[in-house]
């Protein structure tokens, strides 16, 4: 992974970038079908949807960068590890089987099978390590997702049309919240998870020079190495588990900060943060007003952005 390190940001740059975000969000409370909403319409759909969106894309950026680091990949993601197939299949399962489960329990379940997935990544990779360790590990995730996939098709197929569309609708990303059910939910592990990093970004930078670098500079490889993927399955799995697959912001956002603050990690990482809380307030709000009163799922809306821009990285071969 071909890197660039930057001099310190300036003060301008990080007032510009929680400046945005106060405004995104602003938008997102005002962005919707009904104009001049009640005060509990704020309080109890808007304003939790807005505290999501900022766990969300908070998660899911700093997810990647971790994967960024570790594999020395720039095309990474956080559903690289099967992270996406795993919460996928085990909140497929259970709503195909009929259970009557509360949001939170689907939650829950959904979150479990991302982390479930991860470990079996990890256990594939280890046993079958060759060479390099991080092409490894992605080529076991690469597996974990189409099987994975497969298997949720295969629910699909055997299951009647009203189960298909839950299915569906959940595989496209859902931000809608009645009340701080998920918020609330998705709190403790987002805050775990980045305190782990944010404490350990020097790692990161000494293991995205390589393993043996990492080892002639004193850095226990393996042992802050898993610590790092096991707090990254625990970003992206529980925002899976919360509010579906929603791709591209672990890709773009630390790729468009890098632009602005190199790779740095002490500085790429609270920015991808910030970065990615405002790709998807906007996201969400652009998904509540384009087909107005309808709403379209973010999954989608994400897809039509990310889509061209992993296009042209891979044009301008992962620069």
């Amino acid at each position: 992974m071909k890197s660039r390190i930057a001099s310190r940001p300036s003060t301008g740059f990080w007032i510009i970038l929680v400046l945005s975000v106060i405004l995104a969000g602003a938008l997102s409370l005002l962005a919707g079908p009904m104009e001049n909403p009640p005060e509990w319409v704020i309080m109890r759909l808007r304003l939790p949807r807005f505290v999501l969106a900022l766990l969300t894309g908070s998660a899911l950026s700093i997810s990647g960068c971790i994967l960024q680091s570790i594999l020395r990949n720039d095309l990474a993601t956080p559903y690289t590890l099967g992270i996406s197939a795993g919460a996928g299949l085990v909140a497929g399962s259970v709503i195909v089987s009929g259970l009557l489960m509360p949001v939170m329990g689907l939650v829950a379940a959904g979150t479990a099978g991302a982390l479930l997935a991860v470990m079996l990544v990890y256990a594939l990779a280890f046993r079958s390590r060759r060479g390099d360790y991080g092409s490894t590990l992605l080529l076991a995730g690469i597996t974990m997702n189409f099987v994975g996939a497969s298997i949720l098709l295969l629910f699909e197929y055997f299951s009647d049309a009203s189960k298909i569309m839950e299915i569906v609708r959940w595989m496209m990303g859902d931000m809608a919240v009645i009340g701080w059910g998920k918020p609330l939910f998705l709190i403790p592990p987002v805050i775990l998870g980045m305190a782990v990093v944010l404490t350990r970004t020097g790692v990161l930078n000494q293991i995205s020079q390589g393993d043996d670098i990492a080892h002639t500079r004193g850095v226990s490889v393996n042992r802050e190495r898993n610590l790092l993927l096991v707090s990254a399955a625990l970003l992206a799995g529980s925002t899976v588990g919360a509010v579906g697959p929603v791709g591209f912001v672990g890709l773009m956002v630390p790729h468009i900060m890098r632009r602005f603050v190199g790779s740095d990690y002490r500085y790429l990482v609270p920015a991808s943060a910030l970065g990615g809380m405002l790709l998807v307030i906007l996201a969400d709000s652009l998904s509540r007003v384009v087909i107005s009163p309808a709403e379209l799922p973010i999954g989608i809306v994400m897809s039509l952005i990310g889509g061209p821009f992993f296009l042209v990285l891979l044009l301008r071969g992962g620069r």
